[in-house]
């Protein structure tokens, strides 16, 4: 790791981030929904962004769901705003009193905002671009136990050359959401979870759009999740996990088990397959 111009590099061997950590130049308002209260702002560049302040209603658990499952995203190739971590201090001008206190201040999370979205509807997917992206996502969701896809995060651009998926907001993930430890996680695994139907079940309005107007094989589903295994590994996790701000994370157990819990998921990507197909053809 080394510091060029006030901006750290990570070198990895599959990617390489820069950390900048952007100052919050304006929090503007709150966004119309959303139990984490994300708020629209401009970084010091210009740049406007969805965020969510350290300290937020639902704790900073999650932040650090976000920003792992951001990075997980990035690293399997699924579609989603630049995110990153910026910096709300004194200098952030707040536009009402209510949006941010000093209990605020410090690192929060942003999403870059995409202005030209609409809500997925079942006669838009055959114009979408990247809808075999769908695949991903659905696997992904169940690596990370997503039981709160819904129209407000999975999101369609819509610019006139360029109709595409786009996937947001990853709070509320790992069994428990924003509650998460690792006696949960264990238990879960325990339990074998892997035969769970509740992501599928919670999340069925927008399943089953793809599922009824888009073709969803055996053979897309593990081929993809070849793809998965490929790429995540103990050691992946862990780098992830080493660049998320300190502030942000909950104790060391609960991070290692949380590491036990995905590599559990992913390993068993076949059983969720099948727990998948089985519940499709119900």
């Amino acid at each position: 790791m080394q510091a060029v111009s006030d901006i750290v590099i990570v070198y990895y061997y599959w990617e390489v981030i820069f950390i900048n950590e952007p100052k919050i130049s304006q929090l503007c308002y709150n966004m119309v929904i959303g139990a984490t209260e994300p708020k629209f702002a401009i970084l010091e560049d210009g740049t406007q962004v969805v965020t969510k302040l350290y300290n937020g209603p639902e704790g900073n658990l999650v932040l650090f769901n976000e920003y792992l499952c951001y990075r997980l995203a990035i690293l399997l190739d699924i579609p989603m705003p630049k995110s990153g971590v910026c910096i709300l201090d004194s200098s952030t001008e707040i536009q009402d009193a209510e949006l941010a206190t000093s209990h605020n201040y410090g690192k929060a999370f942003f999403s870059e905002y995409m202005p030209k979205v609409t809500k997925l509807l079942p006669t838009i997917i055959s114009k979408v671009r990247n809808k075999e992206d769908f695949i991903k996502i659905l696997l992904f969701d169940h690596v990370i136990f997503n039981a709160d896809r819904n129209q407000g995060n999975l999101l369609v651009r819509f610019c006139k050359d360029d109709v595409s998926l786009k996937v947001i907001d990853h709070t509320h993930v790992f069994i428990n959401q924003t509650f998460w430890d690792a006696s949960c996680l264990k238990r879960a695994m325990e339990e074998n979870d892997l035969l769970d139907t509740k992501v599928l079940e919670y999340n069925s309005y927008l399943y089953e759009m793809f599922f009824h107007n888009f073709s969803v094989t055996k053979e897309m589903l593990r081929k993809e999740s070849l793809i998965f295994k490929s790429k995540i590994d103990r050691d992946t996790i862990v780098e992830l996990v080493d660049i998320i701000p300190e502030e942000w994370k909950p104790k060391q157990k609960d991070i290692d088990e949380l590491v036990n819990y995905i590599l559990y998921r992913v390993d068993n990507l076949d059983v969720i397959i099948s727990t998948i197909l089985t519940y499709n053809n119900r």
